[in-house]
């Protein structure tokens, strides 16, 4: 009894295949549930108007004598329902005539891979242990590698965690997201969505970026041989990478989820969120509101990490009439994706006006580390980023923090020294004292 309630955290009524061992697992439940006490004869008695399961608790209590591997049959029971259920769904494929009776098995089989986790749960002492476990003996935590030194130093960004990369039309976004998609996919498995963009644009986006050949010349085809060797001396290293395109145009956040799934990416790739579908005729506010809620869901409930692209909203200009920089509130059409966000990048022009002016990566919002700005230069040619070696910039960003930090401080100390003092009042046999 002690166990049914974790157990019912991992699994349904819907796990056993068996009517009858179904009918008790919703008796067990059904009596903890009430509060009542739970054991064989009290199932028994909750299963009388479904027939006589007396055989069948003598055997399961004869057969489990012990439940120190409850969690082991916990595993069993839920393989063997998912290999059931997909082969039930196989059996009835073969039969089908329409294609959307056929889409619809094609969804639940796909449920079969989005279920639900059962809930984790640590205590205080099973805390301290996994802190030790994680972080003694000289132990490195393992975050991922985005190929830009300043970010590996200031993201600590793990399986999970929902990042979104924001920038303004032909900021280079996209560039930037491919470039961190193929640096990943050389340790975790990849998958890019493209709700804008043909997997071969992509294609050749890469290509340019990875082979170091000039866009224009790959776009009327025209590789002189020494090109063409470049290219064959990397593909090798390209082609051994784990990374899929996947053409999205018209898939909503349960469609991404299930392929993402199926495909057991640890890392994917949305270009971009609000091109998702909505699952139902939402305003859009409501509907990017609900991709993000879904994305940020999808990200924590299934363990993968969720790089997703948003456009920014137009720039609003200073009272100069200067444009002014973007922040986590230019993401567009809806303030959601500021809450549900791990890590925020925004990427704009440093010279709005100017397309050869380099670029800004701003981290606007890192729950476990720093937030700044990282400048790049941007080869259009190549499509391809590298950290500015100007460092004009970054001096002067830490000069301003300094200023802030010695002018935050003198105005703690004034208030310091304005701040009240209490002093408690003795007076003896004082009658107007309340105590």
């Amino acid at each position: 009894p002690e166990l049914i309630g974790q157990v019912m955290a991992r699994v349904r009524a819907e796990d056993f295949r068996s009517e009858r061992c179904r009918l008790i697992y919703q008796a067990i439940t059904g009596a903890f549930l009430e509060g009542k006490h739970v054991d064989a004869f009290i199932v028994r008695d909750r299963l009388a108007g479904f027939g006589d399961f007396t055989s069948d608790l003598v055997q399961i209590v004869e057969q489990t004598v012990t439940t120190a591997n409850i969690w082991e049959y916990v595993d069993m029971l839920k393989k063997q329902s998912a290999l059931e259920t997909l082969q039930d769904v196989g059996h009835a494929l073969a039969d089908i005539t329409s294609l959307d009776d056929a889409m619809a098995l094609v969804d639940k089989a796909n449920a079969v891979f989005s279920s639900r986790p059962g809930v984790r749960r640590l205590s205080a002492k099973a805390l301290v242990q996994d802190f030790c476990d994680r972080h003694g003996d000289g132990k490195h935590p393992e975050y991922y590698s985005w190929s830009i030194r300043k970010l590996d130093d200031g993201l600590y960004s793990e399986r999970g965690d929902m990042i979104i990369l924001g920038g303004y039309p032909s900021a280079g976004k996209t560039a930037l997201s491919l470039r961190f998609a193929w640096h990943m996919a050389a340790s975790h498995r990849v998958g890019f969505y493209s709700l804008e963009t043909k997997p071969e644009k992509l294609g050749d986006r890469s290509i340019a970026t990875l082979a170091e050949i000039d866009m224009k010349l790959i776009k009327r085809s025209e590789l002189t041989e020494d090109l063409w060797r470049r290219f064959a001396a990397r593909t090798d290293d390209i082609a051994n990478r784990t990374i899929d395109f996947i053409p999205a145009g018209g898939m909503t956040v349960a469609d991404i989820r299930a392929d993402a799934l199926s495909h057991r990416y640890e890392v994917i790739y949305i270009d971009y969120l609000q091109l998702i579908a909505a699952p139902r005729a939402y305003n859009r506010t409501e509907a990017v509101t609900s991709i993000s809620i879904g994305l940020h869901q999808l990200a924590q409930a299934n363990d993968i990490t969720v790089v997703a692209l948003s456009q920014l909203r137009r720039p609003e200009s200073s009272k100069k009439g200067e444009e002014m920089a973007p922040d986590m509130s230019s993401l567009r059409e809806s303030g959601q994706l500021e809450q549900d966000a791990d890590t925020i990048m925004l990427l704009y022009r440093e010279t709005p006006d100017d397309p050869m002016s380099r670029r800004v990566l701003k981290v606007a919002k890192n729950k476990e580390g720093v937030i700044g700005k990282i400048y790049l230069d941007f080869d259009g040619a190549t499509q391809s980023f590298s950290e500015s070696g100007n460092t004009r910039e970054v001096a002067q960003h830490y000069q301003d923090e300094g200023r802030k930090a010695k002018q935050s401080a003198r105005l703690q100390r004034e208030q310091d020294r304005d701040q009240v003092k209490l002093t408690e009042i003795t007076g003896g046999d004082n009658g107007d004292l309340p105590f």
